[in-house]
């Protein structure tokens, strides 16, 4: 009776051996697109609302298993947000999968305590989400490429344009690019590129008005060319904060559009948009397929920004 004892006290005290599932593969791989996500996001992205119990379940084993690093702010309080760890990044890469190479937790902790990096960072998962559904109910269009801001921040876009025999020259780190292909009823495929700023509401007309100067720049020089492979691209302004917004910023895209002359082509490239405060409470084609896009120029008409 007392061998029993022991044995069962034994098995008791031994660790059970994590083991990734299928859902727990998943999670890992949605992370390692989106870099920084909440339970919710990560939920809106494969699942229903109602397992998003389930959900940070699974990402809790993840936690203490040391493939998932919880971030979250010192002093407001929030939901975690997740990125991968170290563990995480490896599993991921043993399977081929392009990983970013740098990482330390220390950092990953500090950047989640500032709390306009962690908005900005969720925003951009949000746009992500949306693409990535978007995707899937759309049977006519595929996401070609998707690239997230930190691969620009390893790899910022140079862009160099003469002017007059004045050379300027930017350097430009997007929020994302998305590239989509759609097909035709006829089986034609159309390539639509789109580089992707998200907008919180904090920058002033002076940086505003740099950041559109420098994609005048690159738009001049054609630097997407080759850099993407495409033959044009649409440089898409959506913001986290209300329509006054858009018309700000609109209004300053106009300003510095009109200080070098610059022509209506270039001008068109340019969209700008406002996102709702929860993303999920609007579908995917929404944000890609309505009219919800609006030119610097052109009045109040907007425009889709993939559809004709």
């Amino acid at each position: 009776m007392a061998q029993t004892s022991v044995s069962a006290t034994r098995q008791a005290g031994k660790k059970t051996t994590f083991v990734i599932t299928p859902v727990h593969d998943l999670l890992l791989h949605d992370l390692n697109i989106l870099q920084r996500a909440t339970a919710e996001q990560l939920t809106r992205l494969n699942y229903k609302m109602g397992m998003i119990n389930t959900v940070k379940q699974r990402l809790k084993d993840l936690t203490d298993a040391g493939y998932v690093l919880p971030l979250f702010h010192p002093s407001i309080r929030l939901p975690y947000m997740y990125a991968l760890d170290r563990k995480g990044l490896n599993y991921l890469q043993a399977q081929g999968v392009d990983v970013r190479e740098y990482f330390r937790p220390s950092q990953e902790e500090d950047s989640a305590k500032n709390f306009l990096f962690r908005e900005h960072m969720l925003a951009i998962s949000d746009v992500l989400i949306h693409a990535l559904l978007f995707e899937r109910s759309e049977p006519s269009f595929g996401i070609r490429t998707l690239l997230h801001e930190r691969f620009f921040k390893n790899h910022p876009i140079k862009a160099v344009y003469t002017r007059n025999k004045s050379e300027e020259t930017k350097t430009l780190v997007p929020d994302c690019y998305l590239e989509f292909a759609c097909t035709g009823h006829e089986g034609n495929e159309d390539i639509i590129p789109v580089l992707w700023e998200l907008d919180r509401g904090t920058e002033d007309q002076k940086f505003f008005r740099r950041r559109i100067r420098a994609y005048v720049v690159f738009l001049r020089s054609r630097a997407f060319e080759t850099l993407f492979e495409v033959k044009n691209i649409t440089v898409a302004f959506a913001t986290t904060k209300d329509h006054q917004r858009v018309r700000q910023m609109r209004e300053w895209a106009r300003k510095e559009l009109a200080a070098t002359n610059e022509p209506k082509w270039l001008a068109d490239l340019f969209l700008f948009t406002a996102l709702p405060e929860n993303m999920g409470e609007i579908e995917p084609r929404h944000l890609f397929l309505d009219p919800v896009w609006y030119l610097p120029t052109d009045g109040e008409n907007p425009v889709s920004l993939l559809g004709d």
